[in-house]
């Protein structure tokens, strides 16, 4: 399980999809995702670093975000702003959202508007495959930091120009701590 399992429930059609939503062509819209899925699935790995943020996060799996967005994924790209993104977001980078955006928009080399709606459309994707995973493997609220660590650490290459277990560790495992250090870290901090 890692990171390129997403993109492969995707497939080209759906990347397409996502480009021509976001203003962007397949290769940017690659670009983007590589930077938006980390980034998302960091943060809930943060999130989930205590016992109320794993109780809470395995609740909205459970509840909301159960795996099944993948069972019509042409109905997904049709209307995105339906599976709330905006709302999980809000959840995940909290008032950081913009400034987020704009660092992965100049690291994908695509406009902070485009990164916007990739991100907005790649966190109920997330939530998806992991609301599927916890249901197929059976996890408990306990297990959920270490599911998206598998995720994460799942892939460590440089696609795109984003390392993924750099952009993990700077969500997680940095002396700023949270979203701070995450951009202290894409600034070079």
């Amino acid at each position: 399980m890692d990171l390129s399992s997403i993109l492969g429930l995707l497939g080209d059609d759906g990347v397409e999809k996502m480009a021509n939503q976001a203003g962007l062509d397949k290769s940017q819209a690659t670009s983007a995702l590589a930077g938006a899925l980390p980034t998302i699935l960091s943060a809930l790995k943060g999130n989930s670093q205590s016992k109320l943020g794993q109780k809470q996060l395995s609740n909205a799996l459970e509840r909301d975000h159960d795996g099944s967005l993948f069972d019509n994924l042409s109905g997904f790209f049709d209307n995105p702003q339906a599976a709330n993104g905006k709302g999980i977001l809000k959840h995940t980078l909290g008032s950081r959202r913009t400034t987020v955006e704009g660092m992965l928009s100049e690291k994908a080399g695509v406009s902070s508007g485009s990164m916007s709606k990739i991100l907005e459309m790649a966190a109920p994707l997330v939530m998806a495959y992991l609301g599927r995973e916890k249901k197929s493997n059976n996890v408990q609220s306990n297990g959920i930091g270490d599911l998206i660590g598998g995720l994460l650490g799942g892939n460590d290459s440089n696609d795109g120009g984003f390392d993924i277990g750099d952009i993990a560790s700077m969500f997680i495992n940095n002396k700023k701590g949270g979203i701070a250090g995450f951009l202290g870290g894409l600034l070079g901090r």
